[in-house]
């Protein structure tokens, strides 16, 4: 048997059974009210009859007197048999036997025999003594008044005993009516409304109401249940209130934490270079998200060295326990503990296998950081490493370019200048044998002539070379320096140019897009300087294959050689910033007139390194073709 059927109440107490009881009390009283009246109904039932008939007998008696005196014999005698069958007659022997009374009995007995003994020998004496009877008559009809006056007396006790019955019927059921409507109005009227009321409460959300109501029957368990269920739901809400509290706080503390995150990175997103200060002024953010003691930021270029940089969220300085520039004095690396008793939480700024520091939170001795700021403070310092090694990819980018650049200055002024001026020397010692020699004049002349031709074809060489080398390619992609080309050399030259420029699509590294501005504007200048064109158009596209073509047209007078002429170099040059691409260039004169410059290569992003299987020869670079 369970918990729930050991706490029912015991019958005695059962509203059920109380109702139950009291409604068969009032039956059971009704029926027994019901069935003694049928029972004296029936008691009595012929009493009347039986009443009229022993009335009627003084009627006879007088009756018989008068027939008596008048002397009419056959009357008298059918009197006197219809008197004796009176005295006789069923109503009255039945009443005498539902009666069974003593005195009632008696009382009949004596009138029979008081008429057999006395008075019906006076009346069948011959003569008929008259004047005996008539003083016979009157005791005889006193005695039948007693007999008449004791049956009606019996008859009327049993109405009485049925008019007592249906009014203690009466009261009972009342006094039985009245304890059911007062006990159903204690137990079961009063309690419902409590309980009602309780559940109107507890439908509003008041769980800590309860009922007053106490009792070992249904409703004292219905109560009992209710405030059960009560404490059980005002536990329940009161444990959702916390979870959704709970959870609340924690999705507050997401959103705190990924907008940390986004402004953090869009931060350290726009300023590339050298965000140190910037990440530095993000450390007050991290430490009012994390609600935790300073945070600090220590940054080193490389570990044995120690650090270069600690910048604290308190006031953006190192903090007050470092000791900058010795970090071996540092008592974060010796105790992990501050002068001030704090403990220090490291968690360390990774890029490529390289450490550049760690990112510091101070926390009380003792006290351990939650696990989503655990996870935040590590996803920063991922953030934070990433941003200073995309900074310092970047420096030795820029460092590498510098180099590259430096080195492409020297080759070109190798490859023109110097050649230029190491011809110049070479035609200066010749004067100089010349004069040592004492040539003629004409021949002196000659030699400072070429002299003057090669310094002067030298010197416009350098300043071909410095407007190459100042070329910026501030705007992203190569149509706007191409564009910019354009304008500078048909702004004084009289050429016009057209630009047919179909690479928008091409995504070209900054090494081919100088390549290709610099064949371009060598290509330009040859045309100006040389093809005496009026137009000059300009065609940069992409075919199927993913080739770059490169394609300057001109209507001039036309190359007249494929050699440079002496002193010039600027087909050469051509032809090695076009290897240096990997690719050719073409220049011929044009079967309508004019010469055109055709460079075609194909472009880094096209290029796939095939890993030649082995005992295999090495496959070459494979291009994609468009679809």
């Amino acid at each position: 048997m369970n918990s729930s059927e050991d706490a029912l109440p015991a019958s005695r107490h059962s509203i059920v059974l109380h109702t139950t009881l009291a409604f068969v009390i009032i039956i059971g009283v009704t029926l027994a009210s019901m069935l003694g009246g049928l029972y004296m109904a029936d008691a009595i039932e012929g009493d009347a009859a039986a009443i009229n008939k022993a009335g009627s007998l003084r009627m006879q008696s007088y009756r018989l007197a008068l027939l008596a005196d008048l002397g009419n014999p056959l009357e008298l005698s059918e009197a006197v048999d219809e008197f004796e069958h009176t005295l006789q007659a069923p109503v009255l022997l039945q009443a005498l036997r539902r009666h069974r009374n003593q005195p009632l009995t008696e009382l009949h007995q004596r009138t029979l025999r008081h008429w057999a003994l006395q008075m019906r020998p006076l009346l069948t004496s011959q003569p008929v003594d008259s004047a005996g009877f008539r003083r016979e008559v009157t005791p005889f009809v006193q005695e039948l008044n007693q007999f008449v006056g004791t049956l009606q007396v019996q008859s009327e006790g049993k109405l009485e005993v049925i008019r007592a019955l249906q009014v203690g019927t009466l009261f009972v059921t009342v006094l039985i009516a009245f304890v059911v409507v007062y006990g159903i109005h204690n137990n079961l009227v009063t309690p419902l409304k409590e309980l009602v009321s309780l559940a109107r409460q507890i439908g509003r959300g008041h769980f800590r109401v309860k009922a007053n109501y106490q009792g070992d029957n249904e409703l004292g368990l219905l109560a009992a249940t209710l405030n059960q269920m009560s404490d059980e739901l005002a536990n329940l809400y009161e444990h959702l209130e916390r979870k959704v509290d709970e959870k609340t706080a924690a999705l507050q503390r997401s959103n705190q934490s990924l907008q940390l995150l986004f402004n953090s990175a869009r931060a350290l997103y726009t300023c590339p270079d050298e965000p140190t200060a910037l990440i530095g002024s993000l450390l007050a953010g991290v430490q009012n998200t994390l609600k935790s003691g300073p945070v600090s930021l220590c940054l080193n270029s490389d570990p044995a060295f120690g650090s270069h940089t600690a910048i604290s969220s308190v006031n953006l300085q190192p903090p007050e326990y470092c000791s900058l520039p010795d970090c071996d004095q540092c008592p974060v690396k010796q105790t992990g503990v501050t002068p001030g008793g704090a403990q220090t939480l490291s968690f360390p700024l990774r890029a490529n296998n390289t450490e550049l520091g760690s990112l510091r939170v101070e926390q009380t001795v003792g006290e351990r950081l939650e696990d989503w700021q655990q996870q935040l403070l590590a996803t920063l310092a991922d953030l934070f490493a990433a941003s200073l090694g995309l900074s310092r990819l970047g420096q030795q980018q820029a460092r590498l370019a510098l180099m590259e650049e430096r080195a492409v200055i020297a080759r070109e002024l190798h490859d023109s200048l110097a050649q230029a001026l190491s011809y110049q020397k070479l035609q200066l010692t010749r004067l100089k044998k010349q004069i040592a020699n004492q040539h003629p004049s004409e021949a002196l002349e000659t030699t400072l002539g070429e002299i003057q031709g090669g310094l002067n074809a030298a010197y416009r060489q350098l300043r071909e070379l410095l407007t190459t080398f100042r070329i910026k390619m501030d705007a992203p992609g190569l149509a706007p320096a191409v564009q910019a080309t354009i304008k500078e050399f048909g702004s004084h030259s009289g050429v016009e140019i057209d630009l047919d420029y179909a690479l928008g699509h091409c995504p070209l590294s900054p090494n081919e897009e100088i390549h290709c501005l610099q064949i371009l504007r060598e290509a330009l200048s040859n045309v100006i300087k040389h093809a005496q064109a009026k137009h000059c158009r300009l065609a940069l596209y992409q075919d199927r294959q993913g080739i770059v073509h490169i394609r300057v047209d001109d209507d001039g007078i036309g190359i007249p050689t494929l050699e440079s002429p002496g002193g010039h170099y600027g087909l050469s040059i051509l032809h090695e910033r076009a290897g240096s691409l990997h690719g050719r260039v073409e220049v011929g004169r044009r079967p309508e007139g004019g010469t055109r410059v055709h460079l075609t290569f194909l472009p880094d992003y096209r290029r796939i390194n095939v890993t030649p299987e082995p005992d295999t020869a090495p496959a070459e670079p494979l291009a994609l073709r468009s679809p």
